[in-house]
């Protein structure tokens, strides 16, 4: 299957990371929201990459990755949580027997006893990770509700007297997505704290 390299600095399998939520899954977490697909479809991908590039990585759906890079002395950190099997460790092109490197499923990798090469781009994991879309799906639901009822460009309109203030997606912005405090209390749990 062909190989997609993601913003992240890893590769995926397929031609795509599929968004976080699915439409189908947005209509049974918000039933009372009217909008067609195609603008779902829209705002889901909109809200799925901007809760990706805030967390470092894809975080759900569980997915095969493939990561080239280097380790430092006997640890190699993979960039993704939720690892749940690695299936190859090469180093230097040559394939590491399982026995001698143990993983866990906040992406390490550790050598069992020697110490990764001192080269850049020297080491590839094959590997799955991320979270199911259940774990996160309720925080993409309501950023990609606020955007769909946030009328763009207009906050707030008078006439006479009467005035109304329009939902806002974030502190003076109308329209569009963005990721609120209470987005991102949320989302801390899966944001990497280290880059590639």
């Amino acid at each position: 299957m062909a190989q997609t390299m993601t913003d992240w600095g890893y590769s995926i399998e397929g031609a795509e990371v599929p968004p976080i939520i699915s439409v189908d899954d947005f209509r049974l977490l918000v039933p009372n929201l009217s909008a067609d697909d195609d603008q779902l479809e829209a705002v889901l991908g909109g809200v799925s990459a901007a809760i990706r590039n805030w967390c470092g990585w894809h975080v759900a759906p569980a997915l095969s990755c493939t990561f080239v890079g280097h380790g430092e002395g006997r640890l190699l950190m993979l960039p993704g949580m939720g690892v749940t099997e690695v299936d190859s460790l090469k180093i230097g092109g040559s394939a590491v027997d399982a026995s001698a490197y143990e993983w866990t499923a906040a992406g390490m990798v550790r050598l069992c006893g020697d110490a990764f090469p001192d080269a850049w781009r020297s080491v590839e994991c094959a590997y799955t990770a991320g979270f199911t879309a259940a774990a996160i799906g309720q925080v993409v639901a309501q950023v990609a509700s606020n955007a769909l009822v946030a009328a763009p460009g207009v906050r707030e309109e008078h006439a006479g007297q009467v005035g109304i203030t329009y939902n806002q997606t974030g502190s003076g912005i109308s329209g569009g997505v963005s990721l609120l405090g209470r987005d991102v209390e949320l989302l801390a749990p899966y944001k990497l704290a280290r880059a590639w």
